[in-house]
This record gives structure tokens, C-alpha cells and sequence, in this order.
């Protein structure tokens, strides 16, 4: 007697199962089924198994088994090829990414995986996007190893390849929006209110701040021009750099050079919040003893006792645990709590901000002009940082930042350069699609044992998508996914 189970066809690949969901799009299989419509309650479809597995070696697709009413073990025929099973292993959710063929840094990725049975590997599925953004092309190899003391050994025991040509831009989106301001103002430090609506520059070579509004929060397009204020009218510094407010209002920090004195912070009051014609300096200031650099930026945790300072002499982000005192300068301490040197990256960082959470820092340098990403453990201190493999590159579209500020869930970057362009960015959920790699004659993995999966790009530069990217996400989960290993073209690492 044939055996029978409940056909589906979704896209290029088939489906079995006993309860079909009614609200799954479908497309013509046998002349019983026509039409691209919702599937009915309870519609069931009775074929014959063989009769399938011919129809789809013609077809060259695969079959995936969900569920079946007998075993799969009884063809007779060398014309008749079982289906194929899915086994799997993937954890929705996670927003981070990882990168195959990063220069210096990643040029193949990998991770452990242990199958839960016995069964033969024949394909793959990563989730894969362009990290460029622009178009990227090559070929992404994907092979699975043994492993010996958790890491890769021995030549490949199957392998495959992705065109990188098929993966979607997903790094950044297009520029939302940019603004350029009035010609000689060589701008420097920015900052944006918490609510978005206020935006405020350092111009005119560091001799001036100027004030504009924003009518729609976060929308640099309906940006207008408010206030300007010299500073020689307060003459404190030679020249002024960064630039950051109290969250009432009614403090402004600022950051630049003093004769013998080296980078100094100043702090100014204000009498009428947000208002800069009402600035006034309260005699308070401090030199910074391990910043050296003439382009440096500014920022402040959200409790107000820890300074940031992006520095490019040093091509470093040096936090002092610096105010007793929230938002008081005279209770400043010139003490090191932590630094991040990004010289692997960019030898001339110019702005850096964080999320309101304090969890995620971006660092933006003038050498490469990339959007540096950083995790940290613990919110607001830097000696907990990571640097993430995710970078977006815009030296496409700005010359040479000078700052760079973040929306407070970090999804909109902002950034002014140095022709005095204001650009904003939208950031997107850091995600790829399935893209599928064929792995030849595959090869039978034994259950309780370790593999790994491995995923070379010579290229620059592929982003994979985080956690899990062992086969697709439709199905059972068979494998205990283990851990994440790049490698950087001489030892492997634990990402």
C-alpha cells in the first residue's frame, strides 16, 4: 500500500504535515489544487509518496518532512529518492551580528554545533546580509569540520558556496535627510536634546555655538536656525571642540584647548534653559591630563558623574569617573577609569555617543569615516566594552566627520562633517535573509558529536546574522548549538 502524508507547496520547497495552517500561501502542485489562494481549514491532500519523490528529483527541489504518518524507509525503487529531513538549530530574536572577511579582523567565522541524531548533512542555510550596503560580489564558502579541543580541524567534510552577489544591503538605509549650513562655519562638536528637538553647534573654527530647532523630533529636515553666541564674549578657551548640556538645560559643557593648559572642560550656566544668549560662565574649568588631541568630542552618562572623550592624538575613548557631584565641574577629579583604543580601526576618531541605556557606544573616525559599534556589559563603563563586528561605511556619502550624535534607542545617527553638511542615517534591526548552500554529496554526522560550521569570505565585508545560524528556522531543533568562532587569518577566537 503507498504511503501517504499531506503535501503543501511554499515557494521552492515542500512541506508535510497533518494540520495545515489555513492562513500559509500555496502554489500549484497536482491539477486537483489550483489557484494561489488561502488554504481551507482542514484541506488535506492524499499522494503517493514515491510519486513525490520522483516529481521532485525533476524539479530539483528539496522535500522537507515535518511530520509523517509511516517511515520514509520502504522505497523500492532506484528511481524513487527519499526526501529530504530537516534538521536544525536556530534562536530568534537577537539583534547582534558578526562578519565574514572584515580586514585584520575576521576573515572566516564559524560555529560549533552537536547533533541531536545521527543524519546525513546535505545543505545549509545561513542568515547572510550585505554589510556594505553598496552591492558586494564573490563567492562565501561554507564548509562543515570536525573539531578537536572545540576548534575547526581537518579538511572539510562537505562544503558549498553562496553567491554573495544575492545578499540584500541591510547595513544602513538610505540618508534620510541632510543639511547644509551656512558657508564658513567649519563646524565641530554637535549635541541634540533629549527630546530631539533642540540641536546645537560648535562653528566658525570653534569661536562660536550656534542653536536651531527641530519641529518634528529627530527630523533634521525641518531643522531652523535660533540663536548664535561668541565665546569671545566669555573668552575662556582658544578654541572650542566638543559640546554637551545638562538634560534640564541649564548647563553646557564644552571641550577644547587652552594655552599651558592643555584640553580643558569648562562648564557655562544658563539663565533661561536651552537658551544660549543667556550663557555664562561660572569660573569653573579643568584641564584633562590624558587627553592630547585637537579634535576631540565630549559626552556625559546619564547620571552626569562620568565624562567621555573621544581623542585623536592618543586614537582612544578615555572615560574619567570624573564628578562627586552630578553636572558640578568643582567636584571634577582628573582620574582614568578606562579607555578604548580603536587604532585598528580608525587612527583619527572624532565623535563618539551612546544609547540612553549606556549599552551601546558608536565611535566615528575621519580615516576610515566607519560607524564603529561597541556592546558594554556594564552601562556607562567602558571597561566592559566589546567591539562589535558590525561597521557601516560612510565614506560614501560624508567627507571627513567631525561629530556624530545617536536618537536614544541608537536607531538614527547623526552626523556633521567637515563641509559643514549635517547628515542623519536610519540604522536598521541588524538581520539577514536565508541563503541556501548545496553541500555536494554531503556527509553523515554522527549524534553526541561536534561539528562546526565554517563560512569564509575573502571579500570585504559579509554580515551574518546572530545567534544561530545552523540551518533554517522552519522546523524541528535538532542541534545544541555551541559557539561562536572567527578567525583572523592566523589563530582562532571566541566572539
Amino acid at each position: 500500500m503507498a504511503q501517504k502524508i499531506t503535501l503543501l507547496e511554499y515557494d521552492a520547497d515542500v512541506y508535510a504535515g497533518d494540520d495545515l495552517d489555513p492562513d500559509i500561501q500555496y502554489r500549484d502542485v497536482y491539477p486537483s489544487v489550483t489557484g494561489n489562494n488561502n488554504i481551507p481549514d482542514k484541506v488535506q491532500v492524499q499522494v503517493d509518496v514515491a510519486e513525490i519523490a520522483r516529481q521532485i528529483e525533476d524539479m530539483r527541489n528539496y522535500a522537507y518532512i515535518i511530520s509523517s504518518s509511516s517511515s520514509l524507509s520502504s522505497f523500492s525503487s532506484s528511481s524513487e529518492t527519499p526526501a529530504e529531513e530537516l534538521f536544525e538549530h536556530h534562536e530568534t530574536g537577537g539583534d547582534d551580528s558578526y562578519t565574514i572577511g572584515q580586514t585584520s579582523y575576521s576573515v572566516t567565522l564559524a560555529q560549533t554545533f552537536t547533533p541531536d541524531i545521527a543524519h546525513q548533512i546535505s545543505r545549509v542555510e545561513l542568515e547572510l546580509f550585505d554589510n556594505q550596503g553598496a552591492g558586494i560580489t564573490g563567492t562565501i564558502t561554507v564548509e562543515v569540520k570536525a573539531t578537536s579541543g572545540g576548534l575547526p580541524t581537518g579538511a572539510a567534510l562537505a562544503s558549498g558556496t553562496i553567491d554573495a552577489a544575492d545578499l540584500n544591503p541591510a547595513h544602513l538605509s538610505d540618508i534620510y535627510d541632510s543639511v547644509t549650513f551656512d558657508t564658513g562655519q567649519a563646524p565641530y562638536g554637535i549635541y541634540i536634546s533629549p527630546d530631539g528637538t533642540k540641536l546645537f553647534m560648535i562653528g566658525y573654527s570653534g569661536t562660536k555655538v550656534y542653536s536651531y530647532s527641530m519641529s518634528t523630533p529627530w527630523d533634521i529636515s525641518t531643522l531652523a536656525y535660533v540663536d548664535v553666541f561668541y565665546f569671545s564674549m566669555l573668552y575662556v578657551l582658544t578654541w572650542y571642540r566638543g559640546l554637551f548640556f545638562s538634560p534640564d538645560g541649564y548647563k553646557m559643557f564644552t571641550l577644547g584647548t587652552l594655552a599651558d593648559y592643555g584640553v580643558t572642560i569648562v562648564e557655562f550656566d544658563l539663565t533661561v534653559a536651552w537658551d544660549i544668549s543667556t550663557l555664562e560662565f561660572n569660573d569653573v574649568s579643568h584641564s584633562v591630563s590624558v587627553a592630547e588631541g585637537s579634535q576631540v568630542s565630549l559626552r556625559f552618562s546619564e547620571d552626569g558623574k562620568s565624562i567621555f572623550i573621544a581623542e585623536n592624538y592618543n586614537d582612544a575613548m578615555f572615560q574619567m569617573t570624573a564628578l562627586t557631584t552630578a553636572w558640578d565641574l568643582s567636584s571634577f577629579s582628573d582620574s582614568l577609569a578606562a579607555s578604548t583604543d580603536v587604532t585598528a580601526y580608525d587612527t583619527d576618531p572624532r565623535g563618539l555617543c551612546f544609547t540612553e541605556d549606556g549599552k551601546i557606544m558608536y565611535v566615528m573616525g575621519a580615516t576610515n569615516e566607519h560607524l564603529l559599534k561597541y556592546n558594554l556589559a556594564t552601562a556607562w563603563n567602558l571597561a566592559t566594552d566589546t567591539k562589535d563586528s558590525y561597521e557601516m561605511d560612510m565614506s560614501g556619502d560624508i567627507t571627513s566627520p567631525r561629530d556624530i550624535w545617536c536618537s536614544p534607542e541608537g536607531k538614527k545617527i547623526i552626523v556633521i562633517d567637515v563641509a559643514g553638511v549635517l547628515h542623519e542615517f536610519n540604522l536598521p534591526a541588524l538581520r539577514g535573509d536565508w541563503h541556501s548552500a548545496d553541500m555536494g554529496d554531503g556527509y553523515d554526522l554522527d549524534a553526541a558529536t561536534q561539528y562546526v560550521l565554517e563560512a569564509t569570505y575573502d571579500n570585504y565585508e559579509v554580515g551574518v546574522s546572530e545567534p544561530e545560524w545552523v540551518n533554517n528556522a522552519n522546523g524541528e531543533d535538532n542541534y545544541e548549538a555551541g559557539t561562536m568562532l572567527r578567525h583572523d587569518g592566523s589563530n582562532w577566537y571566541d566572539s
